[in-house]
């Protein structure tokens, strides 16, 4: 590699490296100043990815894929705002792909270490928000007995969100937390609730969203209402537990066979370089190239498809 281009490559490493950094400084910032309560963990109101007051969403395919982002970015739970993550992404691709570009002055190289090192955080993001969903379910029969008991006790239904808000710990209590800001900043209740529902993408706050605003709306109940829904809730993530771990294994294996052609890959390109040039360099070479990279993805959605729980 020449050096304007090492120069040049090294400054737009540098120039996103601290962009990212002031970004996440910014966002830091901005979250400290946003207590909610002494001993409780800060929420920050911001702008989530929903449609609760009826405003159309686009069909643009790139508008999707941004909303996609926002909402993975939301779900995920972490304090950094939706431009900040792509930053960090980009970064870490071009520090992994410019060093091995650097390294092996090899183009394709440089390019795969680029998709690489912005594939991994968002692999790990896409984990964290799992683990996150996980969570809040499972916190969820616990929150609704809260919710139960304070209207059994004679509170309104806003006075027991707000008592899941100060009382309750963990990842769900935050969302009920912002619900109760948004509530006190004069937003509607049942957009509130639905935002809810937005945010955090499960079947059980759906149904939860649904009985609160369907009694709030006729009347009936609640509390004997939310204590059977309880009680289902456990039941359902007892059965998709019982899944999960019955499909262990097919999972792994899946893991497994499909880390090994881009294991193999990377020995190849490694040690034995020159097999690997006769798949570029040669016609039938591009394209069984081509016809395995298909089939392979057409394989691996195919076994996450069956094997997927219901979420």
């Amino acid at each position: 590699m020449e050096v304007p281009e090492v120069t040049l490559l090294a400054f737009a490493a540098i120039s996103l490296a601290v962009l990212a950094v002031g970004l996440i400084v910014r966002d830091l910032t901005m979250t400290s100043r946003a207590t909610v309560a002494p001993g409780k963990s800060t929420v920050r109101l911001r702008r989530t990815p929903d449609n609760a007051d009826g405003s159309p969403a686009s069909q643009a395919l790139f508008e999707k894929i941004d909303r996609g982002f926002d909402r993975l970015v939301a779900e995920s739970g972490t304090e950094l705002s939706p431009p900040t993550v792509f930053m960090l992404f980009l970064t870490c691709g071009l520090l992994l792909g410019g060093g091995l570009w650097l390294y092996s002055d090899e183009p394709l190289r440089g390019i795969a270490g680029g998709m690489i090192g912005m594939g991994l955080p968002l692999i790990g993001l896409i984990i964290h928000r799992g683990r996150r969903l996980r969570a809040c379910r499972d916190q969820l029969p616990h929150v609704i007995e809260m919710v139960a008991r304070g209207t059994r006790a004679g509170q309104s239904t806003e006075q027991a969100l707000s008592l899941v808000a100060n009382e309750a710990t963990g990842q769900l209590a935050d969302e009920f937390r912002t619900c109760v800001q948004q509530l006190n900043m004069g937003r509607g209740f049942d957009k509130t609730l639905r935002s809810l529902a937005s945010r955090v993408r499960l079947l059980e706050i759906r149904i939860l969203v649904t009985t609160l605003i369907v009694q709030r709306q006729a009347g009936g109940p609640l509390s004997e209402t939310l204590e059977r829904m309880s009680s289902v809730v456990r039941d359902r993530i007892a059965a998709q537990r019982q899944v999960q771990a019955s499909t262990a294994a097919g999972r792994m294996s899946t893991i497994i066979i499909a880390s090994i052609a881009p294991l193999a890959a990377l020995f190849l390109m490694t040690f034995q370089r020159e097999h690997v040039d006769l798949l570029f360099d040669d016609a039938l070479g591009r394209m069984l190239l081509m016809l395995g990279l298909v089939l392979e993805m057409i394989g691996l959605v195919w076994v996450f498809l069956m094997l997927r729980p219901e979420r």
